[in-house]
């Protein structure tokens, strides 16, 4: 939204328009200016992107809303920003036309199912990450990244031009909070009101930035899950307390012939039945890619279980269990022909 736009006069109308002649009057513009009836008339294109940009605009009764108490252009900007909700005058009748209440059902008090009924936003944010048992095994921390909407650093998240003309916040009164103390959500807190709209953000209040954090204790994860990180989604851009939550999906991924049981680390090892019968010493390639030296005794039996101190999964940051092996005797039929 450019409230510097004046999205009736784009549309040939004025502040006063119902919503069945905004719609009515767009309908016929865009017929007009359509580029599959103006093929290869840029001026015309050009129309058409602007007319469709003005009806998003007031075309949408919430939207609309917003626009004519932002906007000079709009039916409801200064000096009374609450004609635009019917001519009210208090904060009763502003909680009644947006959350169908009274301020008892404020958004900000507990959450409840009609929250933000009118400007109802999908804030929250659901990622996958995939362990596997090497990940476990090695227990380092994984960097975790994504992106999300956050209030622009230039404009505080108001969609203002800091560095435009200003005035008094009609909303709270340039005090910068509402009657409950808390940030006024028009001005952002600011206590102002500026004539520009922010060059960073384009008024959206809110831009797509890169979040990262570590997911530590991986040695603790043992099977998949899920985790949800209060606070880590999208930041609104009209309740400027309110973010939303991240869903974090923990894909946990076996690796061929391990398995863990009560807590201990199991790996199926094939043995050629010559060597149970002898013995064998060779190297064995651990889950972190280290090497280590296996003795296995003569006349071992299938099923017998070979046990590795210290070699196993990490029961804490430091120490690590047994890795015990399970003989699994095998005949190579090709050398018995």
């Amino acid at each position: 939204m450019n409230v510097e736009k004046n999205y009736y006069q784009t549309l040939g109308l004025n502040k006063n328009s119902t919503q069945e002649e905004i719609k009515k009057t767009y309908k016929k513009l865009a017929i007009k200016f359509h580029p599959d009836k103006n093929k290869g008339d840029k001026s015309k294109e050009d129309k058409f992107k602007e007319i469709s940009e003005a009806y998003s605009i007031i075309g949408d009764v919430n939207k609309k809303k917003l626009y004519d108490v932002q906007s000079k252009h709009g039916k409801s900007h200064n000096p009374n920003p609450f004609s635009a909700f019917g001519g009210s005058t208090g904060f009763d009748d502003i909680f009644n036309t947006f959350f169908g209440g009274s301020p008892s059902s404020s958004p900000f008090g507990s959450r409840t199912q009609h929250e933000y009924r009118e400007f109802a936003e999908n804030l929250d944010i659901t990622i996958n990450v995939i362990i596997t048992l090497q990940d476990v095994y090695k227990s380092k921390p994984i960097p975790v990244k994504f992106k999300r909407f956050l209030h622009c650093d230039n404009c505080k998240g108001s969609g203002f031009d800091p560095k435009s003309d200003s005035y008094d916040c009609d909303m709270c009164g340039g005090k910068g909070k509402d009657r409950f103390g808390r940030p006024c959500d028009y001005c952002q807190g600011q206590g102002k009101i500026f004539s520009g709209t922010c060059p960073t953000c384009k008024g959206e209040k809110v831009i797509l930035k890169d979040t990262e954090f570590n997911l530590n204790n991986i040695h603790k994860i043992r099977k998949s899950t899920t985790e949800y990180l209060r606070g880590y989604g999208h930041q609104s851009k009209y309740y400027r307390q309110k973010k939303g939550d991240l869903k974090l999906k923990i894909i946990y991924q076996s690796v061929k012939n391990y398995s863990i049981q009560d807590e201990q680390l199991y790996y199926n090892l094939d043995l050629h039945y010559k060597d149970a019968i002898s013995g064998v010493k060779f190297k064995y390639e651990a889950l972190d890619g280290t090497k280590i030296k296996v003795t296995i005794p003569k006349k071992t039996n299938d099923g017998d279980k070979n046990r590795l101190k210290g070699k196993g999964l990490l029961k804490n940051v430091k120490d690590r269990g047994d890795l015990i092996f399970i003989i699994n005797i095998i005949i190579d039929y090709d050398k018995l022909k």
